[in-house]
């Protein structure tokens, strides 16, 4: 492996979203702060989008649209605390596309720093030019910092100025159909030297902003309404380097009491740029110990998994995340795409932290805890019992959805009903779930969470009729979005949609298994929320006799009536568009409805299998009394891929893992499509295969699915089902696969070729390979040969 595998480098000069993409990979971030990976020199313009965010700081704003005042909820891009702007011989330095004559830009995963080297031509002399070299790192232990080093090199004598400024003057325009909506998040309250203290503007949130410029002198401060400049300058000779160091603190009411500015005063006053830099450098160097998993054969593989492994730690981390009261958005803080807000997608990335980085799992799940009256509160409003929790949640968890959204392939405005996709609350519970089973901790439960599990179960209790000798749900969605009512029914939402219904046979078996766990005071909890002996009857009845729909082939149907819609050409469609993966923006378009078609974003069905594996999908099915043929996961697989146009970047990875587990069940041929959907998948942001969706940040939920691909599918590992087990299959690319895993507080070091692998542990314990038994011996190693 090749030091490249450890970094994420440019070398080109682009515009548009392409650039906006590619900041939103190299952004830096701790859990708390988020600081995209723009060009310090730039301000927003068509090419540039700088950003600053911070978890849990949204902000509402209202809208008048058609006669209507939208309300929005975004993360707030806070003000711009790295701004740089350059004087030479007393003229502005223009740092545009067109004046950047070469570009070099490098993240280094093994450090958490990001180096930009860039030169500009100087307007008046074409042979005049500036080099300029600077780094940004952000402190993943202090977590309140940022560093930069900006360093100004000319190639003749000259005078040069530097600005180094808080811009107060930022909105939120990172995502363009969202610019037509207010945007202005925050009012500045004051500026000081040095300083700037904000308040978002309807939420009321306090945040300051702190900078220490360290250069050969400060000439003067200026500041502004809304900006505060420290401006340094000297007399420069050609080849002679101009260089500031400027440090930085960001800090919030939501999560530092006392003095907001006497704290990032003190931040910015106790630590040097070099600090930062060290605690950074040691952090990840540390982190990489661990957390790398190592794969020889596919550099370009290794290098976009060690990319994902950095992102997912950038978004929750250790150190910030448990003194936070926030979760991780599905663009974890690196765009303002989906407004900042958090989704089902939690569900891709607490498998991740609870087997590598336990106490971000555990502050995660705190996030959905302290937000059950609010949920409660939302299942009242719908006339629903229970917990309701929303689709699409922010500051507080009430329900951020839209009742309509922009189509932006014609611009118009239509229903939007995907408030209906309930099952995040059965994403919810099966964190909680995975938390458990991976940990063994149970604490969660005296913390609210067992109340919280036991009402979300009575929101699908109740959400159930019997109809016949079948318990039925209808009005809710799957996570394919592209069908969002029944063709004719003029009412949102589905009847007896599979992956709900098996998930929630799956939620009363794990309330039904706690409740009979002598450990737990269910009854006290059950009391607490008015847990009735009816509802506990009628919940006992459901998971046994809830509906699913059967075809004679044994193919699960998506949804009842699934079957009846009209199948779409896709070649017809492919030949006329070419991208289609968002086919339903294209029907409506053309003034049609997705909901009359078999297209599929990703298959409902299938993402069962990612969840609970084709073995329990299988016994949960057969618990409800229903029968399945033995090829039912091929038949199944290829019945809902000819369906599906992968809309969403989550729906790869589903197929790629289903396609591992077949080739380990013996039918090869599947091999080569796993891994195609494995590497299209973990290109999803590099490529930005969706054209143009990177620039409003990275897809988490994808990140953390490929992880997913690499450790539970192709390594076989499963920590779900009250055994560490490890079953491999490597792919022919592969010669070797290495990571560590965090199974009940024992590390256990997995070092796989394709025939026989090596375990070590750091305690004592047992490990099962294809069925077998093998103990470990704490700190010695162990062959074990296997045939995946």
């Amino acid at each position: 492996m090749t030091n490249e595998n450890w970094l994420l480098t440019y070398n080109d000069i682009v515009g548009g979203v392409k650039n906006y993409g590619r900041e939103s990979l190299l952004t830096l971030g701790n859990g708390f702060l988020g600081w995209r990976g723009a060009l310090v020199t730039n301000a927003y313009d068509d090419d540039f989008y700088p950003g600053l965010y911070g978890a849990g700081i949204f902000n509402q704003t209202s809208t008048p649209v058609a006669g209507r005042d939208v309300i929005n909820e975004d993360l707030v891009n806070l003000p711009n605390i790295a701004l740089i702007k350059v004087q030479i011989d007393g003229e502005s330095l223009l740092i545009n596309n067109s004046t950047i004559k070469s570009l070099k830009r490098s993240l280094n995963f093994k450090t958490g720093e990001l180096t930009d080297d860039y030169q500009v031509q100087v307007a008046g002399n074409s042979q005049h030019f500036v080099t300029i070299k600077t780094v940004k790192v952000i402190n993943p232990v202090h977590w309140h910092q940022l560093g930069l080093r900006f360093q100004i090199t000319s190639n003749y004598d000259a005078h040069i100025a530097i600005d180094a400024i808080i811009d107060g003057s930022v909105e939120n325009k990172n995502v363009a159909r969202y610019r037509d909506f207010d945007s202005q998040e925050f009012d500045v309250q004051s500026v000081h030297d040095d300083l700037m203290i904000i308040k978002t503007r309807t939420t009321d949130v306090t945040v300051a902003l702190a900078a220490k410029t360290i250069g050969e002198s400060v000439e003067k401060m200026i500041k502004t309404e809304n900006q505060v400049t420290t401006h340094i300058e000297r007399d420069c000779q050609a080849g002679q380097s101009f260089t500031i160091e400027r440090v930085m603190a960001v800090a919030s009411s939501l999560e530092t009491n006392g003095d907001l500015a006497e704290f990032v005063q003190n931040e910015t006053a106790n630590t040097t740029f070099e600090e930062i830099q060290r605690e950074s450098h040691d952090y990840w160097q540390s982190l990489w110990q661990t957390k790398d998993i190592q794969i020889s054969g596919d550099d370009a593989m290794q290098k976009l998994t060690r990319m994902n492994i950095f992102h997912l730690n950038q978004m929750a981390n250790p150190n910030a995340n448990p003194y936070l009261d926030a979760s991780v958005g599905s663009r974890g803080l690196t765009g303002e795409g989906y407004r900042g807000h958090i989704f089902w997608d939690e569900l891709f990335a607490l498998p991740y932290y609870s087997a590598n980085e336990p106490k971000s799992a555990s502050a995660v799940l705190n996030y959905r805890t302290k937000r059950l009256s609010a949920a409660e509160k939302n299942a009242i409003s719908e006339n629903e019992s229970g917990a309701m929790y929303p689709w699409q949640s922010g500051m507080y968890g009430d329900e951020q959805s839209q009742l309509i959204h922009l189509n932006t392939v014609d611009n118009t405005w239509i229903p939007d009903n995907s408030r209906l996709q309930r099952h995040i609350s059965l994403a919810i519970a099966y964190n909680m779930w995975v938390y458990q089973q991976v940990t063994g901790h149970y604490d969660h439960l005296d913390k609210g969470g067992l109340n919280m599990l036991i009402q979300i179960g009575r929101f699908w209790i109740n959400k159930a009729e019997k109809i016949g000798d079948r318990y039925q749900i209808k009005g809710v969605m799957g996570p394919n979005e592209f069908h969002e009512e029944i063709p004719g029914a003029h009412a949102g939402g589905l009847l007896n949609n599979a992956y709900t219904n098996v998930m929630v046979v799956w939620l009363l078996n794990y309330l039904h298994d706690l409740s009979q766990n002598v450990k737990i005071d269910f009854d006290a909890a059950s009391r607490a929320v008015g847990y009735t002996k009816n509802e506990a009857e009628k919940a006992e009845n459901i998971r046994h006799h809830l509906k699913l729909s059967i075809d004679d082939r044994g193919i699960v149907e998506q949804y009842e009536g699934f079957f009846k819609l009209e199948q779409l050409d896709f070649s017809a469609y492919q030949a006329k568009y070419g991208d289609i993966h968002r086919i339903d923006r294209l029907l409506k378009a053309e003034g049609k409805s997705p909901d009359d078609y078999q297209v599929i974003k990703q298959a409902d069905f299938l993402m069962l299998l990612y969840n609970l594996g084709a073995q329990q999908t299988e016994s949960l099915i057969h618990q409800l009394g229903y029968q399945l043929p033995d090829n039912w996961l091929a038949k199944n697989t290829a019945y809902y891929l000819d369906r599906t146009t992968h809309g969403s970047t989550t729906s790869r990875p589903v197929f790629a893992g289903i396609y591992v587990e077949l080739a380990r069940q013996g039918d090869t041929k599947f091999e080569t499509q796993a891994y195609d959907f494995l590497t299209d998948a973990i290109g999803s942001d590099y490529y930005d295969i969706q054209g143009g969706t990177t620039a409003e940040g990275v897809h988490m939920g994808v990140m953390g699915e490929t992880l997913s691909v690499i450790q539970n599918d192709y390594a076989g590992v499963d920590l779900l089902h009250g055994q560490f087990t490890i079953n491999p299959r490597l792919p022919k690319q592969w010669a070797e696969l290495h990571f560590t895993q965090q199974y009940r507080g024992t590390l256990i070091d997995i070092d796989i070729k394709p025939t026989v692998m090596v375990l070590m542990s750091d305690q004592a314990t047992t490990v099962h390979v294809y069925g077998k038994a093998i103990d470990l011996v704490a700190g010695e190693a162990k062959e074990v040969s296997y045939h995946g």
